[in-house]
C-alpha cells in the first residue's frame, strides 16, 4: 500500500469535504460532474459488494465512485477493501461500467459525537444504547458531502433486515428508513438493494464466490456489542427509534449542512 494511504489510516485525519489531488484528482472530478448515471458506493465487507453488483444490474449505470470509510475503531488488513474494489472492477468492466480509484473518507470526530461521547447520557435517558445503532447512519452521513461535490444523486448500501434470521441493530427496518431518510434530506438517493435479502447464500451467488460473512473485512473493537452470551441481539426498538428522531439525525444534520455550508 503507499505511504500516503498508510499514513491516512494510521493518523485518521478528518476528510469528509477536502480531498487531496493525489486521491481524487481536479480532473476526475470535473469528469464526474459533467457525467451521468454515476453512484457511490460503500466498499465494506460481503454485503456491499454484492449491492454494488446488484444495483449495476437493475439500474443504469455508467461509472461508480467506491468509497472507503474509518471511523476510528477498526483494525485489520487494509489491504482488503482495496483488493475488492479491483475485483468489483474486474467484474463490472466486462459491463463496459467504469470504477474510479477508491476514494477514502472519514470523521472520527463526527462518530465520537454520535456514537461515543454521549454513551451514558443516551443510556441513562432512553434505557438502552449501543455505539452501533448510529454506525451506519455516520457511514451514510460522511458520503453526502462527496456526492454534493460530485454532483452525485445516487448512494449504493449494502444493509440487510434479516442475516439468516439474526438481526443486527444498525440494520433493523427502523434503522434502514432512518438512512434512506437522512440522505434524502440532502436530494440524494440511498439504495439498498439487499435490504430484503435474508439469505446469506442469495448474496454469494450475487458475488458469484464463496464468501463467510463477516470475513475478508476489517473488524470493529466494539462488534457484536449488542449481543448476549448466545449471540442473540439485545435491542429496544423504541429506544432506537428515539435515539435517532431525538439525538442522531438532529446531530448528523447540523454537521452535515456545516460541511457542505
Amino acid at each position: 500500500m503507499e505511504n500516503n494511504l498508510l499514513d491516512i489510516f494510521a493518523r485518521k485525519p478528518e476528510i469528509i469535504n477536502d480531498f487531496p489531488e493525489w486521491m481524487l484528482p481536479g480532473s476526475a472530478i470535473r469528469e464526474i460532474r459533467k457525467s451521468e448515471n454515476v453512484a457511490i458506493a460503500e466498499v465494506a465487507g460481503r454485503d456491499s459488494i454484492a449491492a454494488l453488483i446488484r444495483v449495476c444490474e437493475i439500474r443504469t449505470i455508467q461509472s461508480i465512485v467506491p468509497t472507503i470509510a474509518y471511523t476510528g475503531t477498526e483494525y485489520g488488513n487494509w489491504e482488503i477493501p482495496f483488493e475488492k474494489v479491483e475485483a468489483a472492477r474486474e467484474r463490472l468492466q466486462k459491463n463496459h461500467i467504469y470504477v474510479y480509484d477508491p476514494v477514502v473518507l472519514g470523521s472520527p470526530k463526527l462518530w465520537w459525537a454520535l456514537c461515543g461521547r454521549y454513551s451514558l447520557h443516551l443510556f441513562n435517558t432512553l434505557g438502552y444504547y449501543s455505539h452501533c445503532a448510529g454506525c451506519h447512519l455516520y457511514f451514510h452521513a460522511i458520503r453526502i458531502p462527496l456526492a454534493k461535490k460530485l454532483n452525485c444523486s445516487l448512494l449504493i448500501g449494502g444493509e440487510r433486515e434479516s442475516h439468516d434470521g439474526r438481526i443486527k441493530i444498525n440494520q433493523t427496518g427502523t434503522a434502514l428508513d432512518t438512512y434512506v431518510s437522512f440522505t434524502g434530506r440532502f436530494g440524494i438517493e440511498l439504495l439498498l438493494p439487499l435490504r430484503d435479502v435474508a439469505s446469506g447464500r442469495e448474496v454469494e451467488s450475487i458475488i458469484g464466490v464463496e464468501w463467510d460473512e463477516g470475513g475478508q473485512q476489517l473488524e470493529c473493537v466494539l462488534s457484536k456489542n449488542y449481543q448476549s452470551s448466545d449471540g442473540s441481539a439485545l435491542f429496544s426498538e423504541n429506544a432506537i427509534k428515539r435515539y435517532f428522531d431525538e439525538f442522531a439525525v438532529p446531530k448528523a444534520e447540523e454537521t452535515i449542512k456545516g460541511y457542505l455550508g
